[in-house]
């Protein structure tokens, strides 16, 4: 899967965590272990979608001494 659209995969998981949270919290209150589940789903989501966006260390494919 390419960045793109991975990226664009945990915007719409965001979304829909986020309004899934909005609405048990309105039926069932914000302390309900389904809010705060989703919560929790939230973050997971949106810690993934923070490494996505991490810059990616550089790796040598080879040692330095190789490539002189």
């Amino acid at each position: 899967m390419n960045h793109a659209l991975a990226e664009e995969v945990c915007k719409e998981r965001i979304e829909e965590l986020r309004g899934k949270m909005v609405s048990a919290a309105k039926q069932y209150g914000m302390s309900h272990p389904l809010v705060l589940r989703y919560s929790q789903e939230l973050d997971r989501a949106h810690n993934k979608m923070l490494k996505l966006n991490q810059p990616q260390p550089f790796i040598w494919s080879q040692p330095v001494y190789e490539r002189l």
